[in-house]
């Protein structure tokens, strides 16, 4: 029998998670495995649609003449990171340049 997993640390989920989680309470464990399975293959676009709404808002607020610094503390985040979201700057690495070969 394989080892019972390490439950991961309690989180505090936003909101829009928690109730997400509803869909999986009481459901046997291939429904449970198949619909997790989903919303983590979802994740990646979802996180593409959630930083892209973001930058909506954050815009949003700049127009209602809010400057970085009113808006930085409401986002819990930098001065900087509000211009880095409105400009849609993200906060990825770029990828590094693969070495020469050598001969």
């Amino acid at each position: 029998m394989a080892p019972t997993p390490r439950e991961p640390q309690p989180v505090d989920l936003p909101e829009a998670f928690a109730v997400a989680l509803t869909l999986v309470e009481g459901r046997d464990a291939t429904t449970r495995a198949r619909i997790l399975t989903e919303a983590l293959n979802a994740v990646p676009g979802l996180q593409a649609w959630l930083r892209y709404q973001r930058q909506l808002a954050v815009r949003d607020l700049k127009a209602q003449d809010m400057n970085d610094a009113q808006i930085a503390p409401l986002l819990k985040v930098s001065t900087q990171r509000v211009a880095d979201i409105a400009s849609g700057h993200g906060t990825r690495k770029a990828p590094r340049p693969k070495p020469e070969p050598t001969a």
